[in-house]
């Protein structure tokens, strides 16, 4: 696993006076291959896990949490505060703003150095080079995203270096992204890796950043002539200025660019059932699980290569899912404590039935309770991403059937808002159960509690295509790619040729194929979706609730032990149209140098 060797050296943070102690040896650490190659990795390890626990500024959860997809946890929990009143300056952002540049500056290290290495050649010396700069283009990726426009810098600064460097505007941070992937494309392997160097940035993984931003820069929130918010005359900072249907354009084009790397080189869309194109795939739920939870699987592009053991079993990514409950019970308290972040209904009501129309989910407001008969009926109706993502209650976890670890009964966990025998509708038993937990990266893993969060995979592709052809008014390459991922889920052909309701399609297809992927948090922004203040990000938060029957054992997840469940309201998440971006930290901006974002 390559990136999971620690940091050899420290770094203090752009915009801040860097270290001039001698705490960093570069001769020593560019003395040889073997050295310099653990400071690359190092930047992998913690470039690359930006986003994902342990590469959060919040503790206790992720943006998963603050969106629809995820309860926010318990009182105690950051991201429990700030679903409940928002970011702030003072609190920051999802993700630490420092962090970024340290993790660029070494980045940045490790291309001004790599030419003393002795031992290595000219070749792989240009491959280092690419591949740190690609990792800059990531943090940049992700910042733009988040922030906005932010300070370009092009070298690791030294202590006399001028370090009050403002803000540069959107576009000039697009084009510098642009640039730092063009440059790593360029100096990377013609191909993959050779075998024992997976996880490293291929060509297609560059392609992929780029078409990300793209994306990004293609959406109302940046493509447009005003801002979300006035920021007076620093509007340049949040928004184009201009409503530019080529900026989609763009978008088609990188995206194409990733698909013809990735037929080039191996790389596909795993659809193993055969049935051909427009058919609904018989294999969708192995094939699903197998393109989200198999390590170095081909339909990844990039991953996060968390290795077994440096991040096993005590760091936060190693448990980020419900191992508290089955894998790991002797942690007390659990660190992210899943038992109180089940999903919610406003995700799991997304799902579609395997014939591919909706469900008839209980709803808030109806007049008695349904009988679990009908929870047996509808759940036994659901698509498979269904199943490899969500362990629900009275069943086994599908992705990982016949351990006893994942069994209904493992470790008495509960798998939902299983409540008591006392009848409280329409009330609710509990807060944050929801509806039921998350499995997904864990198919066939066992008693395995690391897994390998995927960066970039083909389905978001074709996805991103679909997205944009509609956009352009090209509903038939729309349908083409949207339906490459919608058959490979065991669905049948979407038919929609409305751009508003395709639209509203192809997004509900992006919120289930990358539920919990670190994708739908940003995206609803960008969309600018109508309902982001009713119970996407702000507004009503909804679970399912469970009663039982009495059990003298007090088992309570089997289906025997269950005898009704509801729709309830359970709590109301904070929205306002300053979070379209987030806060840059107070003490950046108390340096003078850093214009805010507007609203904060």
């Amino acid at each position: 696993m390559m990136t999971g060797l620690a940091g050899m050296y420290s770094c203090d943070v752009f915009l801040q006076k860097p270290d001039t102690t001698g705490t960093v040896d570069l001769d020593a650490i560019y003395s040889s291959t073997k050295n310099a190659e653990a400071a690359l990795m190092s930047c992998y390890n913690n470039s690359l896990i930006v986003g994902w626990p342990g590469g959060v500024r919040l503790s206790h959860g992720t943006d998963a949490n603050i969106c629809d997809e995820l309860a926010r946890g318990s009182n105690w929990h950051e991201v429990y505060t700030v679903v409940s009143s928002g970011l702030t300056p003072a609190n920051g952002g999802t993700v630490s703003y420092d962090n970024n540049w340290s993790c660029i500056r070494a980045a940045f290290l490790v291309k001004e150095n790599i030419d003393k290495v002795p031992d290595m050649s000219d070749q792989m010396k240009g491959y280092y080079k690419a591949e740190a700069t690609g990792l800059i283009a990531y943090r940049y990726v992700s910042m733009f995203i988040r922030l906005g426009g932010v300070p370009i810098v092009r070298k690791s600064f030294e202590a006399t270096d001028d370090l009050m460097i403002p803000r540069a505007s959107l576009q000039e941070t697009l084009n510098y992204i642009v640039e730092l992937c063009d440059e790593a494309y360029n100096g990377l392997p013609e191909g993959d890796w050779e075998a024992g160097m997976t996880g490293r940035l291929t060509r297609g993984a560059v392609l992929a950043m780029k078409a990300q931003a793209l994306m990004f820069a293609a959406r109302p929130l940046f493509n447009r002539a005003t801002p979300y918010l006035d920021n007076g005359s620093n509007n340049n900072l949040i928004c184009f200025g201009s409503e530019d249907p080529q900026r989609w354009q763009d978008a088609i084009q990188a995206n194409e660019a990733v698909l013809t790397w990735a037929n080039a080189n191996g790389y596909t869309l795993i659809n193993t059932g055969g049935a051909g194109e427009g058919q609904p795939n018989p294999n969708a739920f192995e094939d699903y699980a197998t393109a989200t939870s198999t390590p170095s699987n081909r339909e990844v592009l990039l991953a996060y290569k968390a290795s077994s053991t440096s991040r096993f079993p005590g760091s936060e990514l190693g448990r980020y899912t419900l191992m508290n409950k089955t894998l790991l019970p002797w942690f007390s308290p659990y660190p992210y404590d899943t038992d109180e972040m089940g999903i919610l209904t406003n995700h799991f009501e997304k799902y579609y039935k395997a014939d591919g129309t909706d469900q008839d989910w209980p709803k808030v407001g109806e007049s008695q309770p349904r009988d679990i008969s009908d929870w047996v009926t509808r759940i036994n109706e659901m698509e498979p991403r269904l199943w490899a993502d969500c362990f629900v209650p009275g069943y086994d976890a599908k992705n990982n059937e016949g351990n006893s670890y994942w069994a209904a009964d493992g470790f008495g966990r509960s798998a939902s808002n299983i409540g008591s025998t006392e009848n409280i509708f329409p009330g609710s038993h509990h807060t944050g159960h929801g509806c039921a937990q998350s499995t997904k990266f864990f198919y066939k893993a066992g008693t395995r509690l690391w897994f390998e969060p995927p960066l970039y995979r083909l389905a978001e592709i074709y996805l991103n295509l679909a997205e944009a052809y509609n956009e352009v008014d090209q509903p038939e390459k729309a349908l083409q790619n949207l339906n490459k991922v919608h058959n490979r889920a065991g669905l049948p052909s979407i038919t929609e040729r409305d751009q508003t309701a395709l639209r509203k399609i192809i997004q509900r297809e992006k919120a289930i194929e990358f539920f919990h992927e670190h994708r739908r948090y940003f995206e609803v922004k960008h969309w600018m979706v109508e309902d982001i203040a009713d119970g996407v990000i702000g507004g009503q938060k909804r679970e399912f609730q469970f009663q039982t029957i009495p059990n003298p054992e007090g088992t309570t997840n089997f289906l025997s032990n269950l005898a009704s469940y509801w729709d309830a309201n359970t709590y109301i998440g904070f929205w306002h149209p300053k979070m379209y971006l987030e806060p840059f930290p107070q003490s950046e901006i108390n340096k003078g140098v850093i214009t805010q974002n507007p609203g904060y």
